[in-house]
């Protein structure tokens, strides 16, 4: 190890991380199976026992006992990602990078090993069978904690020191500490060969009362409890452990959160399990470890500001609960992609919704830092499909309200709104939710980000080195985007297409583009817009893929900033670009938070960043000035935003 605990460059470089891992291949067996093919280790055991009749009278216990572990890893996982419990005593305030959500998914390995183990173990030897089997009282307690304390720990303290040696650390225990901000289940995450050998130690824990006649089946569940507990205590990043679990001697028996965090970022320091006795002993307890702990705790500790504020709501019913940390970290660094499980409980999932529509104020989803800017999403837990519900709008437009209220309350300067809490028929574009800050003389800037959306479009139009002479169609035309982006098209010699049903509005924007309105024309339908040969597709309001298909020619470009956006078929005879999507540099930021397509950010979150960075102290609602765009795309990429289809070009 380096200087001070640190981990030597040569080898950190070694174990790091690629900054964008490509994902593997999904496995053939893996693409029609509708779980992981490591859950199949379950009914392996199963089998086993049933075949050979060890283990037999542990099945039932082990079997909850398993679903008890899933319980406490998971309700470590939703307590770490929630905003109002975990942030007061977050310990780093940072996010880890998408690609350590992933790999740990690896994590549950050895809750999966774990009946295994036992029925192996009750195959091979006499210690765990039914015979053996004392009833279960304070005696069974004490030699399970006594084995644990005793036996359990100094043997890992050993063993975790030699972990640390180059030659295990290249070899295996790397692949846990390339966690530094860790996760709740990252304590469980290693590869397999370290799995097992962890499994060997801990199981000391039921051998030593199995030796000494106090093994009980009840001390399974107490014992996968209370360590999954502990564990994901000191990986969880937020402090679980209050200042009187250090006073006196208690101190030496008792980790905290602080300092097992400690060891991911110093390396060579704090090496314990859960009892720091051997740290002391041995003189690698971290000197800092005890005024960590006060200081994540302390009541003065500032709080963390927020600059921006980016109110977005549900992408549908399901994603109301499967695209939450609360529920998954991982599937939240990910597109929107429902599974076989949530299709299934969508009536459930349906009520779910209701529930959390009426009655939930928006929520963090996650907090972010953009090149030093303070940034968090907050979610607004209504799911799209209720804004089309005229009946529901009043209310929803009351819910944008009372997040700017909270927005205020908690400092936040700027303010963007997502997809339809901007909509036009909700709000004006935002010019309601302006009027409502300035009545109450509030601080905060309400930001709608169009007009960095119709940039990123145009730029993208520019890109595709199009002739000013070929035609390009725009749906939802007359919308606010869509108006702007025909003018500047027109403008910039291009005939558009304008598909729209509305012939007044129509007229109004013919009007708008004044001296280049006679490049204009309107299309009631896919049909007719087809008829015109367009080569490029602007898609600014949600279609049916099924018409774009039959309406596009092979090689016609689709340009999506719809919200929902298009998915386009497999196989396409289009080719499919998302222009609102502006991707950034890893460096630059900590955000993980899927907001729509995974590495990238809405153009109009990047408005609100920039509106920040910038210090505009300005609001932005309402029409969208053409001649703004060139403007707002440079500032985009001052800032590091750029098209998330450079590579195409």
């Amino acid at each position: 190890m380096g200087k001070g605990g640190e981990m030597p460059p040569k080898l950190s470089k070694r174990l790091a991380p690629p900054s964008k891992p490509a994902a593997p291949p999904p496995s053939p067996l893996r693409s029609w199976l509708p779980l992981d093919p490591k859950y199949g280790i379950y009914a392996a055991t199963w089998a086993l026992s049933k075949a050979t009749g060890a283990g037999s009278h542990l099945l039932a216990t082990l079997a909850w006992a398993t679903a008890l572990r899933y319980a406490v890893n998971h309700a470590f996982v939703a307590l770490s990602k929630a905003d109002a419990f975990a942030e007061p005593r977050r310990i780093h305030r940072r996010n880890p990078p998408a690609a350590q959500l992933e790999r740990e998914l690896d994590w549950d390995g050895p809750v999966i090993l774990s009946p295994l183990a036992f029925v192996v173990v009750d195959l091979a030897t006499p210690w765990l069978r039914a015979d053996r089997v004392a009833a279960f009282d304070g005696r069974c307690v004490f030699a399970l904690f006594a084995a644990h304390y005793l036996a359990v720990e100094p043997v890992y303290y050993a063993f975790h020191v030699w972990l640390h040696r180059e030659w295990a650390y290249k070899r295996s225990h790397g692949h846990h500490h390339s966690s530094v901000t860790t996760e709740a289940v990252s304590g469980t995450s290693h590869p397999l060969a370290e799995s097992v050998a962890y499994l060997a130690n801990f199981s000391l824990a039921f051998l030593v009362p199995a030796w000494c006649g106090r093994f009980s089946p009840l001390q399974i569940p107490l014992y996968f409890a209370w360590f999954d507990a502990m564990n994901c205590a000191g990986h969880c990043n937020f402090e679980c452990f209050p200042r009187w679990c250090q006073a006196g001697v208690l101190k030496y028996y008792v980790y905290t959160s602080s300092y097992h965090s400690l060891h991911h970022t110093k390396y060579k320091w704090n090496y314990c399990l859960f009892c720091p006795f051997w740290d002391y002993l041995c003189g690698t307890a971290h000197p800092s470890s005890d005024a960590l702990h006060a200081a994540v705790l302390a009541r003065d500790r500032p709080k963390r500001p927020t600059d921006v504020v980016f109110l977005a709501h549900g992408h549908d019913i399901i994603s109301l609960l499967t695209h939450t940390p609360f529920f998954s970290p991982f599937l939240t660094s990910r597109d929107h992609a429902p599974s076989w499980v949530s299709k299934a409980a969508y009536p459930v999932l349906y009520a779910y919704a209701e529930v959390c529509a009426r009655l939930l104020p928006a929520t963090v989803m996650q907090r972010y830092r953009y090149r030093g800017t303070e940034a968090a999403t907050w979610c607004l837990p209504i799911a799209a499909r209720f804004y089309l519900a005229k009946a529901r709008r009043p209310a929803i437009a009351r819910a944008v309200e009372r997040a700017v209220d909270a927005a205020e309350a908690a400092g936040v300067k700027y303010v963007g709104l997502a997809a339809l809490n901007k909509a036009e028929w909700l709000n004006g574009g935002g010019e309601a939710v302006r009027a409502y800050v300035e009545e109450r003389g509030y601080g905060v800037k309400i930001v709608h980000g169009n007009a960095l959306t119709a940039a990123a479009v145009l730029e993208t139009v520019k890109r595709r080195a199009l002739s000013t002479e070929e035609t390009i169609c725009v749906t939802g035309a007359t919308a606010k985007i869509g108006r702007v982006l025909c003018v500047a098209l027109a403008r910039r010699g291009h005939r558009v297409v304008c598909l729209t049903t509305a012939p007044d509005r129509y007229a109004a924007l013919v009007a708008a583009a004044g001296d280049a309105g006679f490049r204009l024309s309107r299309a009631a339908t896919f049909a007719d817009a087809s008829a015109h040969c367009p080569k490029l597709w602007l898609l600014g309001k949600l279609a049916w893929e099924a018409d774009v298909h039959a309406a596009t020619r092979p090689g016609d470009v689709v340009v999506d900033y719809a919200v929902p956006h298009l998915v386009p078929r497999e196989r396409a005879r289009y080719d499919y670009v998302n222009g609102a999507a502006l991707s950034y540099s890893a460096k630059d930021t900590d955000l993980t938070f899927c907001h729509d397509v995974a590495g990238t950010v809405p153009a109009c979150l990047a408005a609100a960043i920039c509106h920040a960075r910038e210090g505009t102290g300005d609001h932005e609602t309402g029409a969208v000035d053409v001649d703004s765009l060139d403007g707002w795309w440079r500032t985009a990429t001052a800032h590091g935003f750029r098209l998330a289809h450079d590579r195409a070009f």
